[in-house]
């Protein structure tokens, strides 16, 4: 055999190793976001990941991963590729249709590929809304330089819509924006309950309305004699 053909063999097992690597990666990630979805990361050991997956290598898990918070980040970087990917393709053909400063739009942008996800068949929704019930644990496991891209679209599609508002009363509102859309799809993603286009539709109207809603005097009378606290995340 020439020197040419030992190189080619090299490169084709190469590959094969590479690309089987790439699916136990995956395998190890798909399967730990069914698990933590359902269960909650605390409550989901290593060794429940590797079983369920079906690796009998006790260090599967910290070859590709190195700890389970780095599965987390992993996961998380995973599924926010596509998801980002998604919603930058739904904004440009909204941007393409020429209608801005549309509440509706902004929410049916940040809600349709949680969605679409789910529709997948995918647990990443309800895997969010577990990690990020707790903020300062979120941000210990938000990977670097990967974000969720619907935190600017409400200032970059209706950079008025809460114009009204103090300040406090905006980050509040986003923050309750973000966790009701996590904790609702959520729950429907546990419980494989088909979402209708007319029940979504309704949802964002719901939440167009939460965004749009007036100030109440009392609220207001409230938040200027109590100083700002920080919000959680949103």
């Amino acid at each position: 055999m020439s020197d040419h053909d030992h190189d080619h063999d090299r490169d084709v097992r190469r590959r094969r190793r590479h690309s089987a690597g790439d699916a136990t990666r995956e395998l190890l990630m798909v399967t730990a976001e069914r698990l933590f979805a359902l269960n909650g990361i605390e409550a989901v050991t290593l060794q429940q990941i590797r079983s369920e997956a079906g690796q009998s290598n006790s260090s599967v898990i910290a070859y590709h991963f190195g700890s389970q918070a780095g599965l987390v980040r992993a996961l998380i970087a995973f599924r926010y590729v596509r998801i980002n990917a998604r919603r930058a393709e739904l904004l440009s053909e909204v941007r393409a249709q020429g209608v801005p400063g549309d509440p509706w739009a902004a929410v049916w942008l940040i809600v349709r590929p949680l969605v679409e996800s789910i529709e997948a068949g995918e647990m990443f929704v309800p895997f969010l809304a577990r990690v990020s019930a707790n903020p300062r644990t979120f941000a210990q496991y938000l990977p670097e330089g990967a974000d969720d891209s619907s935190f600017g679209l409400l200032g970059d599609l209706v950079p008025d819509l809460m114009a009204a508002l103090p300040e406090r009363a905006r980050r509040g509102r986003q923050v309750q924006l973000y966790n009701s859309v996590l904790n609702l799809l959520a729950e429907l993603a546990r419980g494989r309950h088909h979402i209708s286009e007319a029940q979504l539709s309704n949802y964002v109207d719901g939440w167009v309305g939460m965004l749009t809603a007036p100030l109440s005097a009392a609220t207001a009378e409230l938040m200027g004699q109590e100083p700002g606290t920080p919000e959680g995340r949103g």
